[in-house]
């Protein structure tokens, strides 16, 4: 029999084809996998690219020197305000981790498995709270917390601005020089280093640590001519400022310096003249509120907000602020004409007023003498270089109460938010690096029964099985008649 013709090499034949054939098909699928590690290639199909980095994001990774390590810490919390917060955020990272994984270095922390990581990064930054993030660069590192990478509306998340947010930060961390946050001391202002709950404020300079900037105190009776220092705070003083150490305060001013006042009710420490020539004035009188406006604590609860990107995220949020004492802050319209600009940022309730005669022992609203509400409680103003240019020279923001930065009440959210804000914008200004970057819509849903609703489910879900029970008896019946 010729060897062709042979069923038995016919058959071996056959074998060794299908053998070199699944050699050939592994051989394929390993050359494709070395070449996808040598040239990885990812597309993306979707149609909203919610997670896809933009081009600003790209070109800031591609500029970017020193390494960036980011860091994500989420709990297992039912208290979670936003609990899409680490789904948005893992998603997000893996994008900057692969368009730069030699310079990026991103890590995911559960504060609950990983308790002993986390407490040992929390005594490099800071305390850091589950569902925030940690951008580092060199020595600089900003904590950024979860509600700062949304927008809300009413309330309600709206949208996802954490690209936007970490790209800004990623670039101003690589670039950014440490600034100098100070405050006054010599005058009885609150402590920056004391834990006490009403005189001290370490709170405070814990949150300004964590937004990478310096912290230290100076008296006024020094010049401040370091370049770094950008900010001076006098919180709560309780004396008079000498006139050489208003010359100060005027001079840090001029040289595009950015002051925040927060006075000690009902004190103004002998400041009325700086204030007149930055058209503010700051009363004599203490704001009386009612009990609308009165925390559990008979704090006074601030919740009117002038349009202006310090008070957005407290309107956005609809977030109120507990203030203790408080006196009006409001515009000089007696003040000269000068090339300043200024707007009242916060003001109490429509039913309190200020009063003058505040030593009453049962204060009542006197319409000859008082204020009548809402009282301006915040001044923000800007002295412009000239009419024409947009830029300006020298902030001054005077807020009618300094105690709303002490321990005991900057735990408060609306407290924190607010002078977050405050310093941020004094700080960096409003101009966003990447407004070319999107905020991404977030879809909400939410689900709600009423007692009668959730009834009813529960009728149709427990005769579901009676129906299929009896369903199945009419069959067994039919076939059986049918025999």
């Amino acid at each position: 029999m010729p060897f062709s013709e042979d069923f038995r090499w016919a058959r071996k034949i056959k074998l060794l084809n299908k053998i070199l054939g699944i050699v050939v098909i592994l051989l394929v699928v390993a050359a494709i996998n070395i070449f996808s590690v040598h040239h990885f290639i990812r597309f993306d199909w979707q149609k909203k690219r919610n997670f896809a980095l933009e081009e600003f994001s790209l070109n800031v990774l591609n500029i970017l020197e020193d390494p960036v390590e980011i860091y994500l810490f989420y709990g297992r919390s039912q208290d979670d305000a936003i609990p899409f917060f680490v789904n948005d955020l893992r998603n997000l990272l893996k994008e900057y981790r692969h368009a730069a994984s030699k310079r990026i270095r991103v890590k995911f922390i559960d504060t609950v498995q990983q308790q002993r990581m986390a407490e040992e990064l929390s005594l490099r930054f800071g305390a850091v709270t589950s569902n925030s993030i940690v951008i580092s660069s060199r020595e600089h590192f900003r904590i950024i917390p979860a509600f700062e990478l949304y927008e809300f509306k009413d309330g309600i998340v709206s949208g996802f601005r954490g690209e936007q947010i970490i790209s800004d930060e990623i670039l101003k961390l690589s670039n950014r020089e440490t600034k100098k946050v100070l405050f006054s001391t010599g005058h009885g202002e609150m402590d920056i280093d004391s834990v006490h709950p009403l005189y001290g404020s370490s709170s405070v300079k814990e949150l300004l640590r964590q937004n990478g900037y310096r912290v230290e105190k100076v008296k006024l009776t020094e010049k401040i001519d370091d370049g770094s220092v950008r900010l001076l705070i006098i919180a709560g003083a309780q004396t008079n400022f000498a006139e050489k150490e208003i010359q100060v305060l005027r001079n840090f001013l001029n040289r595009d310096g950015r002051v925040l006042i927060l006075l000690s009710p009902p004190r103004v420490c002998g400041l009325e003249d700086l204030f007149f020539d930055w058209g503010i004035l700051a009363d004599d009188m203490l704001i009386i509120s009612n009990d609308d406006h009165l925390g559990i604590s008979g704090d006074n609860m601030i919740d009117n907000f002038a349009e202006h990107p310090i008070t957005q995220p407290m309107i956005t949020m609809q977030l109120v602020a507990l203030f203790g004492l408080c006196q009006p802050v409001r515009l000089d319209i007696g003040a000269p004409v000068r090339q300043y600009k200024a707007i009242s940022l916060l003001s109490s309730g429509e039913k309190t007023f200020a009063k003058l005669d505040y030593l009453q022992r049962k204060p009542q609203y006197n319409p000859s003498e008082d204020l009548a509400g809402p009282v301006s409680v915040a001044v923000l103003s800007e002295h412009m270089i000239d009419e024409k240019t947009a830029g300006m020279q020298g902030k001054l923001l005077v807020i009618g109460s300094a105690d709303f930065i002490n321990n005991n009440r900057f735990c408060v959210l609306g407290n924190k938010i607010l002078f977050h804000s405050v310093v941020t914008w004094l700080l960096e200004g409003t101009d966003s690096l990447s407004n070319s970057v999107k905020v991404r819509p977030t879809e909400n849903y939410k689900i709600t029964l009423s007692q009668a609703e959730l009834f009813k489910i529960g009728i149709i879900l427990l005769l579901i099985p009676f129906l299929v029970l009896l369903l199945g008896y009419l069959v067994a019946y039919i076939r059986r008649n049918m025999r």
